[in-house]
């Protein structure tokens, strides 16, 4: 895949849409990426010198920082919020993602931004909300998965192993952009800016709703012990996973598959009662073959399964290739890089790769001449530690 920098932009789904970003780390900066890469013109404002503390961590912000534009801006002096309401005046979103409080103190807070741009839509991200008894508590991602209940779903004391995924980050950030396409809506129906207040735990809430209906309606966390549904161990020291659940002719063809015909008579209620024995039997049986056997002989069987797979090789298998998950962009220097592509697929406006992530203000000069200061002013401002 070539870079498309220099190419024609094809119509896309946020054509004409500028954003100015404040948030860092994993939030703000996935949201964003999610937007650059539907055509908005995403202005990232970094702080002079340091940047975003993600860029200390290897591959960090290389994967979630494309389609962007870096400006280095001190808020803290008179000048740098000058320039930052500049943007603003010229922007469609403006998006935080600081403990509630520090913008207000910066002065680039809602009501200082919508004093300089009426419509714009301001959307902040937190880890606990805008207002509350938690709102100045500090965390990262686990710590709202302890708070929200995720860590320990079966009622148990021994919480699970640290998640390798972000949910809470990832949950907040997806959320944040539906509620900016949702106020894009608004306002190009109504001609009204609004603020959004993204919770991240507010979002895991969200996200747990299919456990916390069963649990409002037992009064505990239920999750039903399928026989079928998990990791099993095959000959090889190899994993597949099983996913059977109320289908009895998933069931009827797993139990034909290992040659237990007997056991696909059992009803589901019966299935459920005896799933640990049941589970010992098919752990069993996969034990007689290697992985890759078993699973030709499922996927024949028509059974719900797949292999346990490490990172490396899931990066290899057809469906993820076929797809074009994974793609190589072109550096300036001709170098390939790999990007995970964007997820959903569009028929009249695909997602695109224009610029590879952008180094600490590489873009400040370009951002800055295109509000209409002039060179030496911009000298001075490097001078004064503005930008």
């Amino acid at each position: 895949m070539e870079t498309q920098e220099n190419q024609q932009k094809p119509l896309a789904p946020l054509e004409g849409v500028r954003v100015i970003s404040m948030a860092h780390l994993y939030p703000g900066p996935y949201c964003t990426m999610l937007l650059g890469d539907l055509g908005a013109d995403i202005i990232v404002v970094e702080q002079t010198g340091s940047g975003d503390p993600a860029r200390l961590i290897p591959g960090y912000l290389s994967i979630i920082n494309r389609n962007k534009k870096s400006i280095t801006l001190n808020l803290k002096s008179e000048k740098g919020k000058e320039i930052c309401y500049k943007l603003a005046s010229t922007s469609d979103i403006f998006i935080e993602g600081h403990r509630p409080g520090v913008v207000k103190r910066l002065g680039v807070d809602y009501d200082s931004i919508r004093k300089v741009n009426p419509e714009i839509i301001y959307c902040s991200i937190s880890g606990y909300g805008q207002d509350g008894p938690y709102r100045d508590y500090p965390a990262h991602d686990i710590t709202y998965q302890g708070v929200a209940g995720i860590l320990t779903p079966t009622n148990s004391t021994i919480p699970i192993h640290n998640p390798w995924i972000a949910l809470a980050d990832l949950s907040s950030a997806m959320f944040a952009t539906l509620g900016i396409f949702a106020a894009l809506r608004v306002r190009e129906r109504f001609g009204k800016g609004q603020f959004i207040d993204v919770s991240m735990l507010d979002s895991l809430i969200s996200w747990m709703s299919v456990p916390l209906g069963i649990y409002f309606t037992l009064g505990y966390v239920h999750r039903t012990n399928w026989p079928a549904y998990g990791c099993y161990k095959t000959k090889d020291s190899k994993y597949i996973t099983l996913s059977v659940t109320v289908e009895d002719h998933f069931w009827v063809n797993l139990c034909s598959a290992i040659g237990r015909d007997d056991l696909g008579k059992m009803s589901l209620h019966l299935r459920v009662e005896k799933a640990e024995e049941l589970r010992n039997i098919l752990q069993e049986a996969f034990m007689s073959r290697n992985r890759e056997e078993w699973l030709e002989i499922l996927k024949k069987a028509d059974v719900p399964c797949g292999p346990v797979l490490t990172l490396s090789e899931a990066l290899k298998i057809p469906q993820i290739v076929y797809r074009n998950m994974i793609v190589e962009v072109e550096d300036k220097q001709g170098n390939r890089i790999k990007q995970v592509a964007h997820p959903l697929k569009f028929s009249k406006t695909p997602a695109r790769i224009w610029k590879l992530p952008p180094g600490i203000g590489e873009h400040t000069e370009e951002v800055l001449q295109d509000l209409g200061y002039e060179t030496e002013q911009l000298e001075e401002f490097r001078k004064e530690g503005i930008i």
